[in-house]
């Protein structure tokens, strides 16, 4: 708790911390791109965190230049003008006048705002379909000898960057381990990997920086790491390759140690590991059946 106090950022008041600032502005510009998204808009919505999302904005680029996400601010904000373009939704003066000054001198960039979709494209997919690829996936710990081609990997982790958090605050972290020796050491602080340490090629560390959460947000962390953490291995099953995820329940002096070792940041929670490697052409996963629906569904 001490940790996340010192690291997390003031809702109010993020201060000057490129990282608490970053986190800060993202968590804003999203909360303008949900209240655009809503079926019937207010008019006006938002204005005090407008306010505040440009004057933060700016001391971000004052500080530390400009960057995609002072784009996505900006494209948001084209979005909202444009709402309120139309007769019955003006908008007023002073608003309209910092947010168009804010505009100057900046093309839009695609960054933000809203998409428009259409319901044809989930046509594209299916239950049954879903079902089936989720069911083939299992935690492999019984891996070819073969090494990963690495730019799969990147493509993997790359597709896992569509996990949803929240307020698209986005902050998970990826840790990625390729040399035989450093993977054997960090998986000896790990109590799961006995008997199939070795035919691991890769591993991957999870984890989360409190930087992207306020101070009311210590559980939160956890969520989005987890959902990034499941989306990648997905993605790598979609891949072909094979992967087995490895808790990181331990003692906060053992994280600690762990994160030492493994050159992670202390402002960063552990999410877990997880160990990679290609797919022998037969080999043996755990059954593991499942509970059945009754088990787990309550109905209200």
């Amino acid at each position: 708790m001490i940790l996340h106090l010192r690291h997390s950022f003031n809702d109010r008041n993020p201060g000057n911390d490129k990282l608490k600032l970053q986190y800060y502005i993202a968590k804003n510009c999203h909360i303008v791109e949900k209240g655009l998204a809503l079926p019937e808009p207010r008019k006006g919505f938002g204005r005090p965190k407008i306010m505040s999302l440009i004057e933060k904005t700016k001391l971000y680029e004052q500080n530390y230049g400009e960057s995609e996400l002072g784009c996505a601010v900006r494209d948001t904000l084209r979005e909202y003008l444009c709402f309120h373009s139309a007769p019955d939704n003006t908008l007023d003066s002073e608003l309209r006048e910092k947010i168009t000054q804010f505009l100057i001198d900046h093309t839009q960039n695609g960054k933000g705002g809203l998409k428009m979709l259409t319901k044809i494209q989930w046509n594209e997919f299916s239950l049954e379909g879903f079902e089936k690829f989720l069911k083939t996936r299992h935690s492999v710990r019984d891996f070819s000898t073969e090494p990963i081609d690495e730019s799969i990997i990147n493509l993997a982790i790359k597709a896992s960057l569509n996990t949803p958090s929240v307020c698209n605050r986005q902050g998970w972290k990826v840790h990625y381990y390729s040399r035989k020796n450093k993977i054997k050491i960090l998986l000896q602080h790990q109590n799961g990997n006995a008997g199939f340490t070795d035919s691991i090629d890769k591993l991957i560390i999870i984890t989360a920086t409190i930087n992207a959460f306020t101070r009311y947000e210590h559980n939160q962390l956890f969520t989005d790491g987890g959902l990034f953490a499941m989306n990648l291995m997905l993605a790598l099953h979609a891949a072909g390759l094979g992967s087995c995820p490895l808790n990181t329940c331990m003692p906060y002096y053992k994280e600690d140690k762990l994160k030492e070792i493994a050159d992670i940041p202390k402002q960063e929670r552990l999410i877990m590991m997880i160990g990679i490697g290609n797919l022998k052409n037969e080999f043996k996963v755990a059954h593991s059946e499942k509970y059945p629906l009754e088990q787990i569904l309550n109905r209200h």
